[in-house]
């Protein structure tokens, strides 16, 4: 799989809108620290399947969650673009969805 690197794709309108309407979703809180009942202000909105390996589920719902700034580090490794296990747990919650997008893409 290749992995796109798409800057404009956080700037166009559609995300943008997106993004507001994601944390508006999750009342501006983060979903991983609301795991362990705490109440953190998120800022992020993070692509499950990330962006760069999956671009056409940039926009779905169900792939976008909201991310105080330390849980969002802490689902992928900077070094290597790869997902760490928090990120795969998350990735893990959704193969449901994952699977049937795939399947009714081919």
């Amino acid at each position: 799989m290749s992995r796109t690197r798409n800057n404009s794709f956080y700037k166009s309108n559609r995300w943008i809108i997106k993004r507001l309407k994601v944390l508006k979703r999750d009342k501006y809180e983060c979903r991983n620290c609301k795991r362990y009942f705490k109440t953190t202000e998120a800022k992020t909105v993070h692509h499950i399947y990330f962006y760069e390996d999956y671009p056409d589920l940039g926009l779905m719902n169900w792939n976008l969650i909201s991310l105080c700034d330390g849980c969002h580090n802490k689902m992928h490794n900077r070094l290597t673009d790869e997902p760490t296990k928090l990120g795969i747990e998350w990735q893990a919650k959704r193969k449901i969805e994952f699977d049937l997008y795939t399947q009714n893409k081919c």
